[in-house]
């Protein structure tokens, strides 16, 4: 079985994978190159559910009883999580003005 520590690091690798595509996507948009950006946000939504599956499976573990320690890491792990599922429908709401825009 993964350490807290392990799985923690799935999260953030994944969910920080996803913030860099949704903002590099952000970019594109800018010089008007939609169907990349489209291209590389689809990627990035695929980056978020890998690290959406990670944290689902901690939730049911738990609810199963089998409780995680307490770890930093974690904490961290689910701020890049919640940063990337903050910023998804934002970035999403600014190429969309951007292609109004363009």
């Amino acid at each position: 079985m993964e350490s807290i520590e392990e799985i923690a690091f799935r999260i953030i690798s994944a969910a920080g994978d996803s913030l860099s595509m949704m903002f590099e996507a952000m970019k594109l948009s800018r010089n008007g190159k939609f169907e990349e950006a489209e291209k590389l946000m689809q990627k990035a939504d695929d980056f978020l559910l890998q690290a959406h599956k990670v944290q689902t499976e901690l939730i049911a573990e738990e609810s199963r009883g089998n409780r995680s320690e307490y770890s930093i890491l974690m904490v961290h792990a689910q701020d890049h999580i919640m940063n990337a599922m903050l910023a998804k429908p934002l970035i999403r709401e600014i190429i969309n003005l951007y292609k109004r825009l363009g």
